[in-house]
């Protein structure tokens, strides 16, 4: 993007252009779902968060059972972090692991969002989640340090 001009407020957020013609059942729903979640991923690596939210929710909108795109809309939510955008992203997450037991960033997400949270019962959660995303990645160095900081705010606040 180009610099901040001088002074003045800054650019109004310009929510993207849905296909309000479509739902999950119209034939074209999978396509257009595809386009905004390649569009979303291009706004993450911006690091356009909302708008990468946005473009996710649509994706998710035309096509609800494709965990790449509750994961994608999880971790523009995990960056917005807002309460409301955590209990989002924690949603998402589970939905997505429920969907595939396989999904390790799933659980990463969830867990992430569970801590942030900071309830007793999302921090406990966050423990498990953490557990499980180790249980299908061992060696992972991040998930190990996840799961520590998970069981010392547990061990701190909550034992």
């Amino acid at each position: 993007g180009g610099g901040s001009g001088g002074g003045g407020a800054p650019k109004a957020y310009a929510k993207p252009k849905g296909r309000p013609d479509l739902t999950s059942q119209s034939e074209g729903a999978r396509e257009a779902a595809e386009g905004f979640n390649d569009q979303a991923v291009k706004a993450f690596k911006a690091k356009d968060w909302q708008r990468c939210y946005d473009l996710s929710s649509e994706a998710i909108r035309l096509n609800p059972r494709k965990t790449a795109y509750l994961g994608n809309r999880a971790a523009a939510a995990l960056k917005i972090k807002s309460r409301k955008m955590l209990k989002q992203a924690a949603e998402d997450s589970v939905l997505a692991y429920e969907m595939d037991h396989l999904y390790a960033k799933a659980y990463v997400r969830a867990a992430q969002a569970h801590l942030e949270l900071g309830e007793r019962a999302t921090v406990k959660l966050a423990v498990q989640e953490w557990e499980k995303a180790l249980e299908l990645d061992p060696d992972n160095k991040s998930y190990k340090e996840g799961l520590k900081d998970a069981q010392l705010t547990w061990e701190a606040d909550w034992a």
